[in-house]
């Protein structure tokens, strides 16, 4: 137990750092206007007091697979993302450094932790809370267009209700998520052992 409390203090700390005036940078995905420099530029200006004691951009969070034990389980899925060996050969050169690797969003992946760590401690209600802020930041706002790892937000939200014992709900974001990214997604390893689940 004195790990999920020491897990919450980090977690918490976090969430108070990461504010709405945070931007998300990836190193392997790109949006139109990464690269504009007045934009960062303005952030910088906006907290110069305090830019070295907390830079106000998170980047992805990376798991390369000799930290698999390191990462929650449902991100080893992400690191065999692929069905057949065909998705392997159809990846482009950008897409095969990290395509074995597990990447996430910063903010969804705190809030997948939230809801792990609670769970640990038996916190239903705080669990439901950060279920609910998942869910929130990936479908309710407009965030999920600045997403740089959707697909792997949305297989979280899946995998939330999964645990949940609600396999439709579960089933429905894994097929969202490949709706976005139908090959190399680890969504088609989740649609068919949801799908197992639901025929048993």
């Amino acid at each position: 137990m004195g790990h999920f409390h020491s897990a919450v203090r980090v977690l918490e700390d976090v969430e108070k750092r990461y504010h709405r005036k945070v931007k998300t940078v990836c190193c392997r995905r790109r949006f139109k206007g990464d690269r504009d420099l007045k934009v960062f530029a303005s952030m910088i200006s906006d907290k110069c007091d305090n830019l070295f004691n907390e830079p106000p951009f998170a980047l992805c969070v990376k798991f390369v697979r000799q930290e698999v034990y390191c990462a929650p389980y449902i991100l080893w899925f992400e690191m065999n993302r692929n069905i057949a060996e065909e998705e392997v050969e159809q990846r482009d050169s950008s897409e095969k450094p990290w395509m074995d690797c597990a990447e996430v969003d910063a903010r969804p992946f705190l809030y997948y932790l939230q809801y792990l760590t609670y769970g640990g401690l038996g916190e239903r209600n705080k669990q439901l809370h950060a279920l609910r802020e998942l869910q929130s930041y990936i479908c309710i706002h407009d965030e999920m267009k600045y997403l740089y790892h959707p697909e792997t937000s949305l297989n979280f939200l899946g995998h939330c209700w999964e645990m949940e014992g609600h396999f439709e709900g579960a089933l429905e974001y894994y097929e969202r998520s490949l709706r976005g990214l139908y090959q190399n997604n680890a969504a088609n390893w989740h649609v068919q052992r949801v799908q197992r689940l639901i025929c048993s």
